[in-house]
């Protein structure tokens, strides 16, 4: 995001804010470090603009990831989390919503309430489609690594303090979409960051809600080990496009948490030769979730976008309802090819292979 677009950011921020009674902040559906931290940010900014803040956690998710289960814990006496439900209680006509960390109204609990706010800001880094939110004001730069390096940025240019909470969240936002600093970081991540720790950012903190619980470890490695297939999508011998494809193939209709299949995506990526990671699996009884994670050599966001949901083109994800995940799964493995580039491809066509169920529990 260039200068002149932070400038554009502020200022609207700071006219609208300064129009509203109040302001409502939500994120995505299942909120991870990016949407809460970057929401959070913006509670503070709010809060130093003179008028009441609210975060909206979804009211129907309740697999949310043990780390953002601890940020809302310990922040709840300092900060506003409310659900859908409540918004009756301090909603007005003057009301105003920013949206974080997404920019699509089927990701977001209030979707079918966005008519009813004076105003929406949209701040985001990922790509849009035919549900973005129609507001004309959009802070959507893909080249940002977060929302969080945004939000952390725009508290920066308006000298706010925001104090060792705010910048802790922010920077987890930060840690989770660049993976710890080793991909989508610029000039740019790298000084929000050193500001936040400047601003009293603990880094042990923020690295112990990264910290996987060994039940949570055993559970992503049988899932791995037990259900995991690997595609070739060229014919290149030296370096074939490879995609990991991690279901749990034993009982497809497992419910687990969203982190998991995120966490099983994330270690296959690790393993030599894996040019791209899809894990998916049930979240409850009717919806799979499924992540998607990739190198240089293949944009899942495009593969993410063509079934309906979105990302980066280093990490997407997509919530679909649907009573047989096996099919999706060979629907995921068609549209590879969508996010692998021309001058990979080797020929026309990429080289799939069915996934036959094994051991069918009902």
């Amino acid at each position: 995001m260039s200068i002149q677009e932070y400038k554009n950011l502020k200022e609207t921020i700071e006219l609208e804010v300064k129009k509203s009674s109040n302001v409502f902040i939500v994120g995505h559906n299942s909120p991870d470090f990016d949407s809460i931290g970057s929401a959070i940010g913006l509670y503070r900014i709010v809060y130093a603009l003179g008028k009441k803040a609210y975060i909206i956690v979804d009211d129907n998710e309740v697999m949310i990831e043990s780390g953002v289960k601890r940020i809302l814990k310990e922040y709840d006496e300092e900060y506003r989390f409310i659900k859908k439900s409540d918004l009756p209680k301090y909603k007005n006509k003057r009301s105003s919503l920013i949206v974080t960390d997404v920019n699509k109204k089927n990701m977001i609990s209030v979707g079918d309430m966005l008519d009813t706010f004076r105003s929406i800001i949209v701040i985001d880094h990922h790509t849009e489609d035919e549900n973005t939110i129609e507001t004309n004001n959009k802070f959507i730069n893909l080249e940002s690594s977060s929302a969080s390096e945004i939000v952390g940025k725009l508290i920066c240019m308006l000298k706010i303090k925001c104090g060792a909470k705010v910048a802790n969240a922010l920077l987890a936002g930060i840690s989770l979409d660049t993976k710890r600093f080793k991909q989508n970081t610029t000039s740019t991540t790298h000084d929000v960051a050193e500001k936040l720790i400047n601003n009293g950012a603990d880094i042990d903190y923020v690295n112990s809600l990264f910290l996987e619980e060994f039940d949570s470890f055993c559970r992503i490695s049988n899932l791995i080990i037990n259900g995991t297939t690997i595609q070739k999508y060229s014919e290149d011998l030296l370096a074939p496009i490879q995609v990991s494809f991690t279901l749990n193939r034993n009982n497809p209709h497992e419910i687990n948490l969203k982190e998991d299949y995120a966490k099983a995506a994330d270690r296959m990526m690790k393993f030599y030769g894996i040019d791209a990671a899809i894990a998916l699996g049930y979240v409850d009884e009717e919806n799979v979730h499924i992540s998607a994670r990739s190198g240089k050599k293949v944009d899942v966001s495009k593969i993410m976008t063509a079934i309906g949901g979105g990302g980066t083109p280093t990490a997407a994800g997509c919530r679909i309802e649907t009573d047989d995940i096996l099919k999706l799964e060979e629907e995921i493995m068609k549209n590879i090819e969508l996010g692998i580039s021309e001058e990979e491809k080797v020929y026309e066509k990429p080289k799939t292979v069915k996934v036959k169920q094994k051991n069918k529990k009902n």
